[in-house]
């Protein structure tokens, strides 16, 4: 299995590239209301062209992530808790980011969700309080190959702040 940790890549975004991230940077400055963690994920989803779009918040030990927003294909699915142990958030909470291009499921046996969604690739990027405390993640995932993963954690660093604001102000 590959396994990248990965914060700055050689990348140039193209033209159409540069478009998106000039989009997610107005969405960054919209008005905040009640689903604007789900426009966010959206967007992520509509322009990496992945699967599942998780936002999630860290609890108070570290232990467990709160999911705030869970999509699959568009569709949004109940929030739920869920353990780090074992799983590749573990890994982005360490390295701040982290990429499996392929065979994420079998890398991590014990993570049942992993398994029951036949999970290929994984693409997870911490997010950090204003402290620079890991506060949560923002996490990718798919059946097939995430295609430019470059481009996804461009587009997840523009939007991490307008998202990890949107954490702070659900936690007060």
């Amino acid at each position: 299995m590959e396994y990248r940790h990965i914060q700055y890549w050689q990348y140039e975004p193209g033209v159409e590239e540069e478009r998106i991230l000039e989009a997610a940077l107005v969405l960054s400055q919209k008005p905040r209301h009640d689903t604007y963690l789900v426009e966010l994920a959206n967007f992520i989803a509509e322009h990496v062209g992945v699967k599942y779009v998780m936002i999630g918040q860290l609890s108070a030990d570290r232990q467990h992530v709160h999911t705030l927003v869970y999509l699959a294909g568009r569709e949004l699915l109940q929030n739920y808790t869920y353990s780090i142990k074992g799983s590749p958030c573990e890994n982005t909470l360490t390295h701040k980011f982290c990429y499996y291009p392929y065979d994420v499921a079998p890398a991590f046996p014990g993570d049942k969700d992993l398994q029951d969604l036949q999970i290929e690739s994984y693409l997870g990027s911490m997010l950090l309080s204003e402290d620079n405390e890991p506060m949560g993640l923002v996490v990718l995932m798919d059946e097939k190959k995430i295609t430019n993963a470059a481009f996804a954690e461009h587009l997840i660093m523009v939007l991490s702040p307008a998202i990890e604001k949107e954490i702070k102000m659900r936690s007060i």
